[in-house]
């Protein structure tokens, strides 16, 4: 009789009435496609392997759920409401505001969160959801990070590149970048507009010719290859500006852009989501992966296991598999250990990280970490 009650209780709070034998998590993720990089998958299913073969959490094991979304927001949506409907504690989606909002609304019925590991978007953080987090701090901090060590190096004349294909992740990126480069005494020359997937970059380097004035960094927040392509085009045509880019740069395909010319890549760096060099906490989980037989190929699928560890942590400390508590435990908590950095807090901030913002350079065609810190001049008209 009182399970039958329990029963009953659980569908009428509509959550599923499953036993807590394993802790779930849900990932409908591009797995194919050209955002398939820069999903968590492979990193959370290390990490919870890891875990396991420890002994999980409180003796339980962790399961993650993975489907592949594709680009589709509406196969997104789809995914996100058969995990739910299987009993996972935590989702993960296409990385977008506008996959994440609509997945975020069907999720809070169930008191279940998102937990994205690399969304920077700060469409998540203007109140139209709580149950969002992100494991790592929003576009304007990477976009001042890069832009200080643009001023650094000299830099005064910018030419930003924007699209509103990616949302304010490639339409409002640039624009931070810029402010902060007038404010350090710098000057946007123009913007220009630029489509994804774009494989001649002729009609943007026309116009920067024509400026008639030495463009000394070129800034856009993209994805490969269209990155690889922009460099190699602006070289060709004898344009040696720095190009400068936000943690869409952060893809193995572009260290291999110097595979036959090693300087192609010496005037470039990005600011990014967690150090990704060479002796890098990343780059060790990665090999450790490779090691078990799973192939983590980079730093955006690595920050899956950021997702897992989280979720893990929070049932030890919390004692509990019931989503909304997991959620609350991870929200208000001093720290969180993850695996990309040592530790993460969403205490002040309720639905982002805040994490020192590593810039990543090039020094004979490998990466260099240059910098690593919190900047303290971002621009305040985000939130």
């Amino acid at each position: 009789m009182k399970q039958t009650l329990l029963l009953i209780a659980s569908l009428a709070l509509g959550t599923p009435a499953i036993a807590a034998d394993t802790i779930k998590i849900g990932l409908g993720v591009p797995m194919t496609g050209d955002y398939a990089p820069y999903a968590e998958w492979q990193g959370a299913r290390c990490m919870a392997e890891m875990i396991n073969s420890e002994g999980g959490v409180n003796g339980m094991k962790i399961e993650v759920l993975t489907q592949d979304s594709g680009a589709d927001t509406q196969t997104a949506i789809s995914l996100a409401q058969k995990f739910l409907d299987e009993g996972v504690v935590m989702l993960g989606t296409i990385p977008f505001s506008d996959t994440m909002i609509p997945v975020a609304q069907i999720a809070q019925g169930y008191g279940v969160s998102i937990f994205q590991p690399q969304s920077t978007q700060v469409e998540m953080h203007a109140g139209i959801v709580n149950n969002f987090f992100t494991g790592v701090s929003p576009d304007p901090f990477t976009a001042t990070a890069a832009a200080n060590y643009a001023l650094e190096q000299g830099v005064k004349n910018v030419v930003l590149l924007t699209s509103d294909e990616g949302g304010s992740w490639s339409a409002r990126t640039p624009l931070w970048f810029g402010d902060v480069i007038e404010a350090g005494g710098g000057k946007v020359l123009t913007k220009l507009n630029f489509s994804f997937g774009t494989s001649d970059w002729s009609p943007q380097i026309a116009e920067m010719k024509a400026l008639g004035q030495t463009v000394d960094a070129v800034y856009i927040s993209s994805i490969m290859p269209d990155i690889a392509v922009l460099i190699r085009q602006l070289r060709s045509a004898g344009i040696d500006a720095w190009v400068v880019g936000s943690d869409g740069f952060d893809d193995p395909s572009l260290d291999a852009v110097a595979s036959d010319d090693a300087s192609i890549l010496d005037k470039v760096f990005f600011a990014t989501l967690a150090p990704s060099h060479a002796d890098s906490a990343v780059v060790k989980f990665m090999a450790d992966c490779k090691a078990m037989g799973i192939d983590v190929p980079g730093l955006f699928p690595a920050l899956g296991a950021d997702t897992v560890k989280a979720v893990a942590w929070a049932v030890g400390q919390s004692g509990s598999t019931d989503a909304a508590v997991i959620a609350d435990t991870i929200r208000n908590a001093d720290s969180v250990p993850v695996l990309t950095v040592d530790e993460i807090s969403f205490k002040s901030t309720r639905t982002y990280a805040q994490r020192t913002i590593p810039v990543i350079g090039y020094k004979n065609g490998q990466r260099v970490l240059i910098s690593n810190e919190i900047p303290s001049n971002v621009p305040s008209d985000w939130n």
